[in-house]
């Protein structure tokens, strides 16, 4: 990455035609000198919120239109039509809003006719004028047998498990201390003429809001052209001016950018200084990751854990998606949930019409490795009976067997696979530092992480360990106290490393034995497949009953054995490369993103 220190002139038409070139360029990221305030970035924000909100409100209905449809204005052939489009639609929610609350008011006065009758409010106001009133409650029984003595109180039905009782009282403010029933806002025949108004009133604008749907277009353009003049006035204004006559940004651009970035403002004469990052700056330089197009598919993982290298930092994303897939196929480690995952994949995938996404390689490579493993440990939704079917035991590898396999042999292979990713970190930084004799420090650490591995085994499984363990131990400390601290005096570089050399180690040994959680995890999926299995049809399937149940224990128990798969995929599968990995590749993922200011359109 170069630094970049960008000069246009301050007249805002020539700043806002500038930032749109440079927008359309795509390669500047810009770091703001200062927070962006100006009125004309509320104003779009405002706007923006506006067009939001009525597109959300169209979202809501489908463009099938009616029969007796309603004339409409082609709004994207007026001037500012999106404007008369929005503030039509927003118009009609409004309207709709306030139809759909009288109809709930009108509907509650029609229900409470039903449940007390056909009562005359004008009535009720007349004895209200001769000193009569009447109140009306809901009581429970036990409660009307204290009620039965008074005169003054009358039972005149019962709504579900409550007493209609009306108190009639020349007392204006007597009261019973029970449920007491408000009257409704209007006579029975005008609410119910009213209700048929307004569900007409609001059928009308519905009908309305179904159309304008069809030009919903409209607003999804003029949103996106607002967003875009949006950027244009935050980096506009989160530039600084000199003089009131010059506009100056900071930011980066790569490398292999600087060419065409510096004809572009050449030929629009903008003033420009390209040079390296300072020391100070570097925390500042935002991280550009190229890698194979297989190994993009992790992205959607990094960009979910907001997982992203230091500019000066390695490019992890190749061991951490081959890793990640492999990790994913232990912990699952079901073919049968593997094929699940990758018909439910292509299900989705065929219905947004095979849109190339990241996300969908991800889930298919995924799946795959599922239902790979799976072949290989035997392992079909938890059936051994399936297991032991012929073609599908010829396939699987006796050792790795999730039935009458050797869980030795398997604890030994994940602590093998943990020592393996480890050792992939430190020659990927011995490679880095290729021409330093830092590279053979990280041997030495290698040559450790082997003697771990072969301690872990000992201690763990019992497994002797060779008389070479002792020997990588010595080696690696003495390459580790040679070479770690070349730049300091010899002395003070090897005591250095020595110090810190003890616990580095016993971090390592945690890190390996970190590694049976893929054991562990994989075979609790298995496990309780299987106890679903036999909860479903341990004790056979007799009658109707007996397989409905089956079959709804057997769909809920391997759905919920899915969804807790999948979350320790997110976990432990995540885990083993941000931790783990990422601690022995010097990672520590403390860059931002490459995100150059950029106009599409």
């Amino acid at each position: 990455m170069k630094k970049l220190i960008l000069l246009m002139p301050e007249s805002a038409v020539d700043v806002d035609a500038n930032l749109r070139i440079l927008g359309k360029l795509g390669v500047m990221h810009v770091s703001p000198f200062q927070t962006a305030k100006d009125e004309s970035i509320e104003r779009v924000d405002a706007r923006i919120k506006q067009l939001e909100k009525a597109i959300s409100i169209l979202d809501r209905y489908d463009e099938k239109q009616d029969s007796n449809s309603i004339e409409l204005s082609d709004y994207s052939k007026q001037e500012r039509g999106e404007i008369h489009l929005m503030e039509r639609v927003l118009g009609a929610e409004v309207n709709r809003n306030q139809l759909e609350n009288s109809k709930l008011h009108l509907s509650k006065d029609m229900d409470w006719y039903q449940r007390w009758g056909n009562i005359s409010l004008e009535d009720i106001q007349q004895l209200n004028k001769k000193g009569v009133y009447l109140k009306f409650y809901l009581v429970g029984d036990k409660d009307l047998k204290l009620l039965k003595s008074r005169e003054d109180i009358h039972l005149i039905g019962r709504i579900d498990e409550l007493n209609q009782v009306v108190l009639i009282t020349e007392i204006t403010d007597e009261k019973l201390d029970f449920l007491q029933v408000a009257l409704p806002n209007m006579e029975s025949f005008n609410a119910k003429i009213a209700l048929k108004n307004t569900e007409k009133q609001l059928n009308e604008v519905e009908k309305l809001l179904q159309q304008l749907n069809s030009q919903k277009a409209v607003l999804q353009d003029a949103l996106d052209e607002r967003n875009k003049r949006l950027d244009v006035r935050n980096i506009h204004y989160g530039g600084i001016a000199i003089d009131n006559q010059v506009r100056c940004w900071k930011g980066f651009i790569p490398e292999d950018r600087v060419d065409q970035f510096t004809e572009v403002a050449e030929k629009n004469s903008w003033g420009y200084v390209i040079d390296e990052p300072t020391s100070e700056e570097m925390d500042e330089v935002p991280t550009l990751v190229r890698t194979s197009n297989w190994a993009k598919r992790i992205q959607p993982v990094m960009d979910f854990m907001g997982l992203v290298p230091g500019y000066k930092e390695l490019d992890v994303s190749k061991v951490f998606m081959i890793f990640f897939t492999f990790f994913t196929g232990i912990l699952v480690g079901d073919a049968g949930y593997g094929l699940i995952f990758l018909l439910i994949t292509f299900l989705v995938h065929r219905k947004q019409k095979y849109v190339k996404k990241v996300e969908f390689q991800l889930m298919y490579t995924l799946s795959t490795a599922i239902m790979f493993w799976g072949i290989l440990t035997g392992t079909y939704f938890g059936s051994e009976v399936i297991a032991e079917i012929p073609i599908l035991n010829q396939l699987r590898i006796s050792q790795l067997a999730s039935f009458g396999g050797d869980s030795v042999f398997i604890q030994k292979f994940m602590f093998l696979i943990g020592a393996v990713h480890l050792t992939i970190g430190h020659l990927q930084i011995s490679w880095r530092y290729l021409n330093s004799v830092k590279a053979i420090a990280q041997l030495g650490w290698v040559s450790i992480i082997w003697g771990l591995y072969l301690i872990v085994n000992q201690m763990v499984l019992g497994v002797p360990a060779s008389g070479i363990m002792i020997w990588l131990f010595v080696g690696g400390a003495l390459l580790i106290a040679l070479f770690s601290n070349p730049g300091t005096s010899f002395m003070k570089g090897m005591i250095s490393s020595l110090v810190n050399l003890p616990l580095s180690i016993i971090n390592g040994f945690s890190d390996i034995i970190s590694y049976i959680r893929l054991y562990a995890v994989g075979l609790s999926t298995v496990l309780m497949a299987t106890s679903f299995n036999e909860m479903a049809i341990g004790d056979g399937v007799s009658t109707l009953a007996s397989g409905i149940g089956a079959v709804i224990v057997l769909i809920l128990g391997h759905g919920l054995n899915m969804i807790l798969a999948a979350m320790a995929v997110l976990v432990h599968g995540v885990r083993l490369n941000m931790l783990e990995y990422a601690g022995h590749a010097s990672v520590e993922f403390s860059g931002n993103e490459y995100t150059p200011f950029q106009i599409k359109k």
